[in-house]
């Protein structure tokens, strides 16, 4: 089985505005649809079984109409996680609902959330999540919307890890974007969270840091993702099959961690 474990999508009528404004904020082009249907139909063509979608809340306003969309896509081959915006009033609410609605997690975003993820305001917010057994996935690293910032540096991440033993971290972008001689160098290997792959098939990932961070932390805590619609599975697919690996190690990072991790 393989399984996605970093994807975007927005209902049919918001897609084609959303992804137009993001790109042009941040400079970046876009390679696939991002509708619900444009994911499905890029899976099939890949080949890939089940996609983990990612929403972000950005406005407190926003917390009822993502946690609706989420319920409402969140299917056997589409797995929805919910969002919150850290600083709202609601926010701990919000976590209980995502739990109560079934969802397997939450994704924060700290660039776009404007938040640094290990200051103690937030420790509330991981707490409940590690007692309500759910996923934390956060962006991690540098990120193009805000190119001079960085809210999210792997050491952060490695923190909230020591802070919460027992919560299910995924650190996005093998541990921190454009940073992976410092994801190498200071938590590889050191701490318990999971990293994927999103938008590692760039010219920002070398291949042979690639495989040299996948030997430190070990391939049992690696998980495939595109980061659709920015990239196409196809793109991370390729780089992971041309990895120096064994096939026992690519197999979990192709499906086997996500499917121990979201217990299916």
């Amino acid at each position: 089985m393989i399984i996605d474990f970093h994807t975007h999508v927005f209902p049919d009528e918001l897609a084609g505005y959303a992804m137009e404004k993001l790109s042009r904020n941040c400079g970046v082009k876009y390679s696939g649809t991002a509708t619900p249907e444009g994911l499905m139909d890029t899976m099939k063509k890949c080949g890939v079984d089940k996609s983990v979608v990612l929403h972000i809340a950005t406005k407190e306003s926003q917390h009822e109409d993502i946690l609706r969309f989420a319920k409402e896509i969140d299917s056997d081959s589409l797995i929805s996680f919910g969002s919150v915006k850290p600083d709202s009033q609601s926010a701990l609410e919000y976590i209980w609902k995502i739990s109560d609605e079934g969802l397997k997690g939450i994704k924060f975003h700290p660039p776009l959330q404007r938040m640094y993820p290990d200051e103690k305001k937030y420790f509330p917010l991981y707490d409940l999540a590690r007692a309500l057994n759910l996923v934390v996935t956060f962006h991690t690293g540098w990120d193009p919307s805000y190119p001079h910032e960085l809210q999210a540096p792997p050491s952060a991440i490695a923190r909230i890890a020591k802070n919460f033993p027992g919560l299910r971290i995924v650190a996005a972008h093998l541990g921190g974007l454009k940073l992976a001689h410092d994801v190498f160098m200071n938590v590889a290997g050191a701490a318990n969270i999971y990293m994927d792959t999103a938008y590692c098939a760039d010219k920002w990932l070398d291949k042979r840091m690639f495989e040299d961070i996948i030997r430190k932390h070990g391939a049992d805590k690696i998980l495939f993702g595109s980061d659709y619609p920015w990239h196409l599975p196809s793109q991370e697919l390729g780089l992971i099959r041309s990895l120096d690996i064994s096939d026992e190690e690519r197999d979990m990072i192709l499906g086997g961690n996500a499917v121990r991790l979201l217990g299916l």
